[in-house]
């Protein structure tokens, strides 16, 4: 008679999954001696094994280049760890792809001064932003391999640089536009902050745009989406404006709903 089909909710398959567990949460520790042995030689984002140097050379191969060979790449890169690295940053930075790069939407900010109100400005530049990023696929890799960069401290420091770098153009479109059509901030809030918690709001939608798209599009208004409608409401609590001008947004908020804001 055959063997029956072996079940995976027995206690041997617990076993086997437990380890996998274990393995899932030392991916993302904090510091690489937490890790269990398996994964002790790894010095590179371990979500990153899978991209091996053959698949590498063999697609660089492809593009017709000369001097693209095996020993090419290895006169250039001791090892795969130093590859990675540098490929995370390639990438990230668009330098394969310029005409790609998000930081173009500046341009697009510039040209919401001509929008006929604040809400309508903020609302159309989010929904083109996230637009733009959700239709290219790199734009999730930090969200694939952020919370294993406190492991690789070289890499993090790289990483969070060109960050900083990349969001002080930010910052200043934030600061015209927003002189532009009159607004003020709320004691306690500044244009970076401000523009620091947009771009973690964009990171969380761009992730939730990917794994719930329906939820996310049925929840969007008919004039612009869910993540358009939450900055409009954030920027809301975050501008001094009417009666409770010069509260913070929590004296605003209390304020609003009755409560005695000192």
């Amino acid at each position: 008679m055959p063997r029956p089909k072996a079940v995976t909710d027995d206690a041997s398959a617990k076993q086997f999954l437990d380890a996998a567990a274990q393995l899932i949460d030392a991916m993302f520790v904090t510091s690489p001696d937490e890790r269990p042995r398996r994964l002790s030689a790894i010095d590179f984002p371990a979500t990153l094994e899978w991209l091996r140097k053959e698949d590498v050379v063999r697609l660089a191969r492809d593009g017709g280049q000369p001097g693209v060979s095996r020993k090419s790449f290895d006169n250039r890169w001791e090892s795969k760890e130093d590859f990675v690295n540098d490929a995370v940053i390639h990438t990230m930075l668009y330098r394969d792809a310029p005409n790609a790069d998000p930081a173009l939407q500046l341009a697009d900010l510039a040209g919401l001064l001509e929008a006929e109100n604040v809400a309508q400005a903020i609302a159309q530049f989010c929904d083109a932003m996230l637009a733009s990023l959700l239709s290219y696929p790199r734009s999730f890799l930090l969200l694939h391999i952020g919370p294993l960069l406190e492991q690789h401290p070289k890499l993090k420091a790289a990483i969070v640089e060109d960050m900083l770098r990349a969001l002080a153009p930010w910052y200043d479109g934030y600061r015209q536009l927003f002189a532009a059509f009159g607004v003020r901030m709320r004691p306690g809030w500044t244009i970076e902050r401000y523009g620091l918690t947009i771009q973690s709001m964009l990171d969380g939608f761009l992730l939730r745009s990917r794994v719930q798209d329906e939820q996310m599009a049925a929840y969007s208004s008919d004039d612009a989406s869910l993540f358009a409608d939450a900055v409009v409401a954030f920027t809301l609590g975050v501008i001094d404006t009417g009666e409770s001008s010069g509260l913070s947004s929590r004296e605003a908020l209390n304020a609003g709903v009755g409560r005695d804001p000192a």
